[in-house]
This record gives structure tokens, sequence and C-alpha cells, in this order.
């Protein structure tokens, strides 16, 4: 897939597209709607593309520090875009020039540049500055243009409407089965296995300690039931179930979040592995226990859970 992060005007596109816009944080299944609608659009020999923005607009526009952190980070949404037949992602800087933009003004800047034969969004789409973009506005500027424009109308669940504001309060809540359905897949962490204080291989369950994941939402703190895949390993060896802690280990006066991974039946060096985490169910919470013996016992205890939970005991 083409990737472009965007300064000022976007690079020339030699190829006619339909252009899905927005933030697609989560690429949940409101976001699947619009890029399937913009894939029926989508004619022979023009390609899918999606524009959307960095940093999060919320944090941009708000400062809200919780919008640092998103449900997927660059490489996680390309790589779920790609997986869903995206073939180009235009990352838009969302600065201060980038907001100053009327809605001619990022209409005309934009669209023509890409070759945007027919443009795709949700029902809640606004643009330019201080959002004074309505569709109304898109329809008639586009039209200017001889571009099209397709609304796609909002995915309920529930009563409710599919957003990612959703799917972070159920993660921040530690309802992860709850979150997968708004998402349509499991919510997983991406990173690298780095070195932690090796008291889990002392009681004897051994954890991978998952780095380079500050970018994500992170679930609430507990014990999980997890899939794990290791993502440079292509035997039949690359795909483990594990019990997962994620939060501050009260039991040894932990002062760090971390997130920890037993993986059942494992044995190996990890260290250095990229690996995805994705959170199954909620086991319990975290709790403070008298001392090893009686932590040790409880990952026992977890550990059974998790397997009747997955269908492996």
């Amino acid at each position: 897939m083409l990737f472009h992060e965007v300064h000022g005007v976007p690079p020339a596109s030699e190829v006619p597209q339909v252009l899905a816009i927005g933030k697609f944080d989560g690429v949940h299944i409101g976001h699947q709607a619009i890029l399937d609608a913009a894939r029926r659009e989508a004619r022979l020999g023009e390609r899918l593309a999606v524009l959307s923005f960095e940093p999060h607009p919320t944090y941009a526009l708000t400062g809200n520090p919780e919008y640092l952190r998103t449900l997927t980070p660059r490489a996680e949404k390309v790589r779920l875009l790609a997986e869903l037949g995206v073939g180009a992602y235009y990352a838009a800087q969302f600065n201060r020039e980038f907001q100053s933009l009327t809605p001619d003004a990022f209409v005309e800047t934009y669209l023509p540049s890409l070759a945007v034969r027919h443009v795709v969004v949700g029902d809640d789409f606004r643009f330019g500055r201080g959002g004074s973009g309505t569709i109304e506005v898109l329809r008639e500027l586009a039209q200017r243009l001889g571009i099209g424009v397709t609304v796609v109308p909002p995915v309920e669940e529930g009563a409710h409407k599919v957003g990612s504001s959703q799917i972070r309060a159920h993660l921040a809540a530690g309802r992860v089965e709850a979150a997968e359905a708004l998402l349509g897949r499991p919510y997983a962490l991406t990173g690298t296995v780095v070195h932690g204080d090796k008291r889990g291989r002392l009681i004897g369950f051994p954890t991978a300690n998952l780095g380079g994941i500050d970018q994500y939402v992170m679930p609430a703190s507990g014990v999980y039931a997890v899939a794990v895949a290791l993502l440079d390993e292509t035997s039949s060896e690359s795909h483990w179930f594990g019990v997962l802690n994620a939060g501050f280990r009260p039991t040894v006066e932990g002062t760090t979040f971390r997130v920890e991974v037993h993986l059942l039946g494992f044995s190996g060096d990890l260290y250095g592995r990229e690996c995805r985490v994705s959170f199954l169910r909620r086991i319990r919470d975290e709790r403070k226990f008298a001392g090893l013996d009686e932590l040790k016992a409880q990952i026992e205890r977890d550990c059974d859970v998790a397997r009747e939970l997955l269908g492996l005991s």
C-alpha cells in the first residue's frame, strides 16, 4: 500500500481514486462500512484510498492527553486498512495550517491533486476551519469539480451509534468483549518483548514484557485471557494463548504500568521478538497478594480459568 505523510499540498496521484475521509481510529465496524461503500463505488482501474489525520484531531484541538494514545497507532492502522483493500493512505498533518483551511480551500487543495472521482464519508463528517464544512457544503463543492459524494449512515450496536469513544470507554472498564463487538475483531497491542525483573520466571510463570506500546489506548488494569501471535515466526509455532496482566503489580510494589503475558505451554526465549497480543476475555481485577507464594497460586488458577474460557481444558 502507498503511504504519504501530507504537509500542505498532497502529492499528485496518477491513478483515479475513490477517497474515504475520516479519523479511522480503531478501524471499527462503522469505519468498515465506509470502506465497503467506497469499495463498491470504485471502478476498474481506480484505487481505494483513505485520507486521515495525525495527530488525533481531538488532541490537536483540545490538548486532551488521553488522545495522544489511539486505538490504532499509524502502523496498526495502515496494516488494517491494507487488509481491507485500501491501496493508498494519506496522513494529513493536523497542524495549525491545516486547521485554518476553509472548506473551499480543503476541497480545492486536496481532491484534484489526489485525482479523486468520488468521496465517501460518514454522516457526522465535518471539515474546514472550525468544522464549518457540512455534508451539504461538501456535496456542493465537490459537484463543482465533477466529484461524487456518498454519505454512509451510522452503524448501530444496540441503541447506540458505533464510535471510537464507545470503544475507549469499554476498554477503560475492562469490557474487552464489548470492544471486540464494535471493532469486529479483538482489541490488540503490537510491541516488542523487553527485559523485565524476571520475577515470573522465579515462581515458575515466565512472562513476556511488552514494550513499544505507549501510543496505544490501554485496557483497564487486570488479568486477561489473550491470544499471542509471534510476528517474526512463520511456522505453526507462531500462535499461542496466554494469561496477561496489565497494571502496576502491587504485590511486588510496582510503580509503573506494565503489560506482561505468560504463554501457555511455551518454552523458549522471546526477548526482542515482535508480537501481537489480542484481548479475548477478562479474568479478574489486579490484586495485591500477601507474598509470591500466594501470587503463584493465583496465577495457576488464572491459567486454569483461561484454558476453560478458551476451550483448551
